[in-house]
């Protein structure tokens, strides 16, 4: 009778012990939008593969690559400087171009060699 009990006091902890399946945490939010125009946007979450604009950070929905945070600006094609959003040019006839600019962490200066 006790080597029954042991058998099922080991069994019994043995089952306890056993790991819990691991979840992905929730706090992630949910996945990233994809931005289908450009307004006013002045930071988007660019695919370096497949080049679709994101709401946030995250992975591409298509691709699963990490996506780049990616500043964007508008600037009238005729004088050069910044307007506020896409389309025409509040100063000219012309649509603003979107100049895009890639949004990374400085580079330590122990890699630099600065």
């Amino acid at each position: 009778m006790s080597r029954f009990l042991a058998v099922l006091v080991v069994a019994v902890v043995a089952l306890g012990c056993q790991s819990k399946p691991r979840t992905t945490p929730s706090a992630a939010g949910p996945p990233p939008q994809v931005i289908n125009e450009l307004t006013n946007q002045t930071v988007v979450y660019e695919c370096p593969q497949c080049l679709m604009d994101f709401d946030r950070p995250g992975q591409c929905t298509m691709d699963h690559i990490d996506l780049v945070k990616t500043g964007i600006a508008y600037i009238c094609p005729a004088d050069s400087k910044p307007v506020e959003h896409s389309g025409h040019c509040p100063r000219c006839a012309a649509n603003a171009t979107v100049v895009r600019t890639a949004l990374a962490p400085p580079v330590p200066k122990a890699l630099t060699g600065d």
